[in-house]
């Protein structure tokens, strides 16, 4: 066998590598620095493979979004949060049907600021997700779906789409009682209502 070859094959790195950046991803975003470093790192081995894998660069545009957020410097924090919507878009360019890569722009573009106008590629991005899980519970995890449609009508409430933001948040109180998520809705619902 040559020298620097892997011998589980390439798939199997890539693999490897894309179970690390998810994982170090979700420690970034507990605020773990290191972490963040560590999932780029990740992300760059999964990219160096070839081809524009969704996921990934989903992971990568979730990460310049922290980046963004932990640069005191204004004109900094824009550039990182332009860079991660562009790479975010090209995430689902590369494969709109990748859930991760849906998941991950929806919830990113939900926190970015305002100016930037993402809300309504947030709410597309649930709507789909919701409509695919729908048609194949197997594409998502079910503990995500209470999230989703808990965050499509926090979208649609930002946006000043009341009466879909109603109608996304009485779904989590109908489709999941007693979560977390539920909770929160009904919260959500009672604020709205108090709105004219």
């Amino acid at each position: 066998m040559s020298q620097g070859v892997n011998p589980a094959g390439p798939e199997t790195h890539v693999a490897s590598s894309l179970d690390s950046a998810r994982e170090y991803h979700r420690l970034a975003m507990q605020g773990d620095r290191a972490a963040l470093e560590r999932a780029d790192e990740a992300v760059d081995e999964v990219l160096a493979s070839g081809g524009d894998h969704a996921e990934a660069l989903a992971i990568r545009g979730s990460l310049l979004t922290m980046r963004a957020k932990l640069t005191r410097s204004f004109p900094r924090r824009l550039y990182y949060s332009l860079r991660a919507i562009r790479v975010m878009n090209r995430a689902v360019d590369a494969d709109p049907d990748d859930p991760a890569a849906r998941a991950i722009r929806g919830f990113t573009s939900l926190v970015l600021p305002g100016f930037l106008r993402r809300l309504k590629v947030a709410a597309e991005d649930f709507d789909y997700l919701i409509r695919r899980y729908q048609e194949d519970p197997s594409v998502l995890p079910d503990e995500m779906m209470p999230k989703i449609y808990l965050n499509l009508g926090i979208a649609y409430a930002k946006e000043g789409r009341r009466g879909a933001a109603r109608k996304a948040l009485a779904d989590v109180t109908e489709k999941f009682p007693g979560s977390r998520e539920s909770d929160r809705a009904q919260s959500l619902l009672a604020r709205l209502a108090k709105k004219p």
